[in-house]
């Protein structure tokens, strides 16, 4: 046990480092997902040039695939539900 009483005292705490994370706009997200498209087994390349996961890539290249036509007519999923006779 410390017996000195200002060795556990905090005066101040600061935070310097905001950590990994990054805000990449839609512009810069839809240059990198063009990029990746370019060639195959472009995604990990892509991925590693800009230093985000490979998963994070392939979400961004799934959120700017179009939509079907006919989405609205595809197959989804419905709730049911289960009534005791």
């Amino acid at each position: 046990m410390d017996s000195d009483r200002r060795s556990a005292q905090v005066e101040r705490l600061e935070v310097v480092d905001t950590g990994r994370r990054r805000r990449w706009s839609e512009d810069e997200k839809l240059k990198i997902v063009l990029e990746s498209l370019q060639a195959p087994r472009q995604v990990a390349a892509t991925a590693r040039r800009y230093g985000v996961s490979r998963s994070l890539l392939l979400r961004w290249r799934r959120s700017f695939r179009p939509e079907p036509k006919d989405a609205a007519h595809q197959p989804g999923f419905v709730p049911a539900i289960v009534v005791a006779e």
